[in-house]
């Protein structure tokens, strides 16, 4: 489910609009923020704020950069 609402909210929300997500069978959850988008070496990046709440712990995650076959690696 994180997986997903990344990949959903990097690729196609704009930046500032929030995706959530929620594991009814957990009770984990998350949000993922697109703040802005650059190009750095021409190759697309996103700036976002992700953070994923497991087990009553959250931890966050603040960028990504698009590779060659169009999926998103984690930069820092």
């Amino acid at each position: 489910m994180a997986a997903d609402s990344a990949a959903r909210a990097l690729e196609s929300s704009p930046s500032g609009q929030t995706v959530a997500w929620q594991n009814p069978d957990s009770g984990n959850s998350g949000t993922v923020t697109p703040v802005r988008t650059y190009q750095s070496g021409g190759t697309y990046c996103r700036e976002y704020q992700q953070t994923i709440t497991i087990g009553g712990q959250a931890g966050t995650v603040i960028r990504d950069r698009r590779q060659a076959d169009g999926s998103w690696k984690i930069v820092s």
